[in-house]
């Protein structure tokens, strides 16, 4: 299965409502809006009124960065969409891996440190442009998803590895997966 990495939606264009069977197919699509507030409410949504063909886009957002999602995904995981997930998972074992290491990624990149406070002292000179370049490009994109800022400074609050909700989902997952959950 093959699912969009991003999409850019008129959301005042979407004639649906939720009793329109073509509203949960819109709503996973919506996953994969480049608006983090877009995906974080079809998540809730698929979540709501989960259909087992809706997992690969609740896996793919188990992969992202935004804590906010990610905790309304461990709120509403019950132990039924827990084992639709698990199906999922185990027939696309390569994806897993690859979602495991985006966790692993963002959680070292955004949350491990608490963001982007940390100096860049170990660029060569040579190589601070391009460095400062790339890092303003993920400070606007990650700004201006709508992240949580509890320093009051646009910085995230770091976490400890064992607190982190990516790897509390990856785990309750894997431990599915294993039928032990």
């Amino acid at each position: 299965m093959l699912i969009p990495a991003r999409l850019q939606f008129a959301t005042d264009r979407l004639r649906l409502s939720r009793g329109d069977p073509a509203w949960g197919y819109a709503r996973a699509l919506q996953t994969r809006s480049s608006d983090g507030f877009l995906r974080q409410a079809a998540a809730r949504d698929l979540i709501g009124d989960f259909q087992p063909w809706a997992a690969p886009f609740i896996v793919a957002l188990i992969g992202e960065y935004i804590v906010e999602i990610l905790e309304d995904i461990a709120a509403g995981l019950t132990p039924e969409i827990a084992q639709a997930l698990a199906a999922f998972i185990a027939e696309n074992p390569a994806y897993w891996r690859t979602t495991k290491c985006r966790v692993m990624s963002y959680w070292d990149a955004y949350y491990r440190h608490g963001g982007y406070d940390m100096p860049v002292t170990h660029v060569p000179p040579m190589e601070e442009p391009s460095c400062w370049s790339r890092m303003k490009r993920r400070m606007l994109r990650y700004w201006n998803v709508g992240h949580r800022h509890d320093r009051g400074n646009g910085m995230h609050r770091s976490y400890r590895r064992d607190e982190y909700i990516g790897f509390k989902l990856i785990d309750r997952l894997d431990l599915a997966v294993a039928g032990k959950a």
